[in-house]
């Protein structure tokens, strides 16, 4: 049944200091988690509203609950790479449903 409400499969990434091969390190973006969600396009009112409050969304992402996405994440959906505007609300405080809006990060 979860398959059914939460078809698609989203990767979340964090910064992270990886090895050069040098001896030296580079912050490099990592896979940390990887989870089914549902990623919906957002009304073009609730575009607006935010493009109006200077914080751009393009995306909402919805998922079941859980409490370790962060707001330092990124996330990657079928080619295109989204940075999470904010932290992720708990819906209804039922511990079921969280989201997430995203915005296109553009070269992602």
């Amino acid at each position: 049944m979860l398959q059914d409400e939460y078809p698609h499969e989203v990767v979340f990434l964090k910064k992270s200091k990886v090895p050069d091969g040098g001896g030296g390190n580079v912050i490099s973006w990592t896979k940390v988690l990887e989870f089914n969600g549902f990623m919906d396009t957002p009304s073009s009112l609730q575009i607006f509203q935010a493009h109006q409050l200077n914080n751009p969304l393009d995306r909402n992402f919805y998922f079941p609950y859980r409490n370790d996405v962060t707001p330092d994440m990124q996330c990657q959906f079928e080619g295109d790479t989204y940075e999470l505007v904010g932290k992720p609300q708990d819906q209804g405080g039922q511990r079921e449903v969280m989201l997430v809006p995203l915005k296109l990060v553009l070269n992602g």
